[in-house]
Order: C-alpha cells, then sequence, then structure tokens
C-alpha cells in the first residue's frame, strides 16, 4: 500500500476533506459506537468535547480513505 504522503501529493493543491453532500452520505459517523448525538463528518468540520466512549469506526469509512486521513476519533476533542 502506498505510503500516506505519496497518497496526498496525487490529491492535488488544496488537500482538505470536502464536507459536500456527496461525501456526508458516505459518512459512518452516525453509526458509529462514539458517536456523541448530533453532527457528521468530524474528519472535514472538527470535534466534539465529550469522552471517547467506546470503539471508532473512521479507519473504515469512504471518507477517510477517500482523502487518506490519519488518525482516528475525530469526533472528539484529545
Amino acid at each position: 500500500m502506498a505510503d500516506q504522503d505519496e497518497l496526498r501529493q496525487g490529491l492535488g493543491k488544496y488537500f482538505g476533506v470536502c464536507p459536500s453532500y456527496h461525501h456526508s452520505k458516505a459518512c459512518l459517523c452516525k453509526n458509529c459506537p462514539s458517536y456523541p448525538g448530533e453532527g457528521y463528518m468530524f474528519c472535514a468540520r472538527g470535534p466534539v468535547s465529550g469522552e471517547i466512549s467506546q470503539e471508532c469506526m473512521c479507519n473504515d469509512c469512504y471518507v477517510y480513505h477517500q482523502f487518506a486521513l490519519e488518525g482516528d476519533y475525530f469526533c472528539r476533542e484529545e
């Protein structure tokens, strides 16, 4: 598998997560055990406060792979 930096190079000048309707439909946030109760696409919109309650589904999400993201628990502040 290609390294994350190589993937980002192919994504263009303005790398970032696009919170478009198309991508929001593929978002797994609302099905995640750690879902904070409101919002979606935390990888694009930013976290909400609160404790991590259970496991994270970010690594399984289409948006996560589409934008070559790293990390997990985008819904929670550290």
